[in-house]
């Protein structure tokens, strides 16, 4: 009950300033094939120091500037606003911040409660991305030969298939392509990251349902199968896969497979490169990958996930958020993550001033069109307006991103709710009503 009467307080406050008074207020300024040898990391691929690519961090106070008292909104405008922020919610936990171009944060509900952000963590890993990779890099894996055998050297990319173009089916023609008709056996190099499979707060039910065990060998998201061997090992389990595309493509093979390595001097006779780590970004945003966003923070924190999530908390302290919470993987999957709805929309905030941000955020899906918003916030005044990431989790839901207002004011918002998974579930409409009510104008 707390915050709601913080925000029933500060949104009288707007109407009866505004019943006094009809000077305008001044928007503030705002941002709106051939086969090669290579070594194990994959070649192209580039992982930067944190420290690298964002040079030594300054010490700095927070930014004033994003927290800003909201100067009077207009009367209709404050009482739809109002009104979406007190009605509808049910019984859950609620953080909110809602800031508008030359209004400030007109809506702070329990704005600094760190709760479980879902798939919003995904807004931290795809700037991880773009801050400690390079966005033109590539997962990259290869098939090796050592003596009789054959070397899968996994580089970690989350977008093998079975079959297809970028597959181990297509992988092992090109095995064969290369007159290999023969092996006495393959063995799988997994040693690209860490051989723990979850990471730290997830649940042993949420694998393989929302997200496949990780391996730095992924095939078909490794959820094709569900048997304790596999999920203790799913490399190994996809070595036994890509044995037998290469018996379809004609390549005889002996013996059975395991784990190994060999040397950067082996020769290289397949490989498999992903799309770019920009364009895997903005799918993951897309459409909330798993799979993705755990590979890309383990890419960034050279093969952990606890190093990436560190990685990129560094790299953000230039920024001068001074950001709470707690990051304990790159989906948002895990029962640790916890953050607050103000800095989520700070760090929204401060995003866009980056040159490179409207590359990064086309990811974003849209609403009423793309995505994972393509039937939510379908009205007028959202359908095509709205930009953000969705965030849904048993007992969580979430909306952070973008929107713009009638008169082109920039609107950035982030809206968590965390309660009983029926609770949660039936927060999301509210949630709607209140980024139209705000986005209306």
């Amino acid at each position: 009950m707390v915050s709601v009467v913080v925000v029933v307080v500060a949104m009288a406050a707007f109407a009866v300033a505004t019943s006094r008074s009809t000077s305008s207020v001044g928007d503030r300024a705002s941002g709106a094939d051939a086969v090669e040898d290579s070594s194990l990391v994959p070649s192209s691929t580039t992982v930067l120091d944190a420290t690298t690519a964002s040079s030594a961090p300054p010490v700095c106070d927070r930014r004033p500037d994003l927290d800003s008292r909201p100067a009077a909104l207009p009367v209709e405008w404050a009482n739809r606003v109002l009104e979406a922020t007190t009605a509808g919610w049910g019984d859950v936990q609620r953080s909110i911040s809602v800031w508008v171009a030359g209004y400030g944060e007109l809506v702070a509900v329990e704005p600094d409660l760190a709760l479980l952000p879902a798939s919003n963590e995904k807004i931290l890993t795809a700037l991880g991305a773009r801050l400690l990779l390079d966005p033109a890099g590539r997962f990259r894996t290869e098939v090796r030969i050592a003596g009789d055998q054959l070397v899968l050297v996994a580089g970690g990319d989350p977008t093998l298939r079975s079959h297809g173009p970028h597959s181990l089916a297509a992988l092992a023609e090109q095995v064969r392509a290369a007159g290999v008709l023969h092996v006495a056996g393959v063995q799988v190099d997994a040693s690209r990251v860490e051989p723990a499979t979850t990471a730290r707060g997830w649940q042993d039910w949420q694998v393989p349902t929302y997200v496949g065990p990780m391996s730095a060998l992924m095939v078909d998201d490794n959820r094709g199968r569900t048997d304790a061997g596999y999920l203790s090992d799913p490399a190994l389990g996809n070595a036994e896969a890509f044995v037998v595309a290469l018996r379809a493509a004609g390549v005889r093979v002996d013996g059975s497979v395991s784990h190994g390595s060999t040397g950067p001097t082996s020769p290289v006779v397949a490989v498999a490169e992903s799309a770019t780590i920009a364009d895997l970004a903005r799918d993951m945003l897309l459409r909330s990958d798993n799979e993705i966003a755990e590979a890309l923070v383990r890419t960034i924190g050279d093969g952990t996930t606890e190093s990436g999530v560190a990685r990129i908390t560094a790299a953000l302290e230039p920024w001068c958020l001074h950001l709470g919470g707690e990051a304990a993987d790159g989906s948002g999957l895990s029962r640790d993550d916890r953050r607050s709805a103000r800095d989520w929309r700070r760090l929204l905030q401060v995003a866009l001033e980056q040159p490179w941000a409207g590359d990064v955020w086309s990811g974003l899906p849209v609403a009423g069109r793309t995505g994972t918003l393509s039937g939510r916030l379908t009205g007028a005044a959202t359908n095509g307006n709205v930009m953000a990431k969705t965030g849904t989790i048993i007992g969580g839901s979430a909306l952070s991103g973008y929107a713009t207002t009638p008169d082109g004011r920039q609107v950035v918002f982030s809206i968590l709710v965390n309660g009983g998974p029926p609770e949660a579930e039936r927060a999301v409409p509210a949630i709607d009503r209140l980024v139209t009510a705000v986005v209306s104008g």
